[in-house]
């Protein structure tokens, strides 16, 4: 399995995450861990952008982050596949 998403540039598996509000401004931003253990920090970005990102992390697997951009993707499941 490829540790990159599929058809896309800037991507890599992620391993693990930390999740940052401040609400001093009110924008959150994150701390993607590659597969390799690198750790790279994401923009700040809105409540709603934050919440939509946090709940794919928390949700899927596997998980594909681009922390240029702060996007997040997921690759696609067999059919019938359950979640944990």
């Amino acid at each position: 399995m490829p540790h990159y998403a599929q058809g896309t540039n800037g991507w890599t598996k992620l391993s693990g995450y930390q999740a940052i509000w401040d609400p001093k401004i009110d924008l959150g931003k994150f701390y993607f861990t590659t597969f390799k253990g690198v750790r790279q920090e994401t923009p700040y970005m809105t409540a709603e952008n934050f919440a939509n990102v946090i709940d794919i992390l928390r949700n899927e697997t596997p998980v594909y982050g681009n922390a240029s951009t702060g996007s997040v993707t997921t690759q696609g499941e067999t059919i019938g596949e359950e979640e944990s």
